[in-house]
């Protein structure tokens, strides 16, 4: 993107990331940033842990959370999601089940899991240690497991599990 990702600013003026806390925050009792990088003066006084260090990928983030909170729910939204609605977040939180141990939704049938927007129960992290002892660094992976739900997202809020890699990306969703 030439440029950090939380950092670009939306059509209302703020930062995605600036964004991503606005919308969270009447859903959860905490946000939490993982990793390093610049966040916006507004935004200093959340909690910020660092990555689980020598692995890479969205793994390593949620992995950090989980051994430093390891009785709590996760909801992981990435950073480069600029479409998250309030619904979108209202659906995920619905799929939550006293069974499952998360919910990694999928946009079909046959679709790509989308690990990035999606809901860890404390359990899950024995999943993750897994596959972070494997040296698997896909969090794709930990949907393939037994007790986690990956249910198909409704077409008519799909587009909040659209992540944005490229300039390309970007114009294709303001389009």
């Amino acid at each position: 993107m030439g440029s950090p990702k939380h950092l670009l600013t939306g059509d209302n003026g703020f930062t995605w990331i600036e964004n991503s806390v606005k919308l969270l925050q009447p859903f959860v009792e905490e946000i939490i940033f993982s990793g390093a990088g610049t966040v916006p003066e507004n935004l200093s006084h959340i909690t910020r842990i660092p990555d689980v260090p020598n692995f890479h990928g969205p793994m390593t983030g949620l992995l950090a959370a989980m051994r430093r909170h390891p009785d709590s729910c996760w909801l992981l939204l990435a950073c480069d999601m600029p479409c998250v609605s309030s619904e979108s977040i209202k659906w995920l939180l619905s799929t939550r089940s006293s069974s499952s141990w998360g919910t990694v939704p999928r946009l079909s049938e046959d679709g790509f899991l989308e690990p990035l927007l999606a809901l860890y129960e404390p359990q899950a992290r024995v999943y993750l240690e897994e596959l972070f002892a494997s040296g698997c660094p896909r969090i794709s992976m930990l949907a393939k497991r037994a007790k986690i739900e990956t249910p198909i997202i409704p077409d008519s809020i799909s587009s909040a599990w659209c992540n944005i890699n490229t300039p390309e990306d970007l114009s294709q969703i303001l389009s």
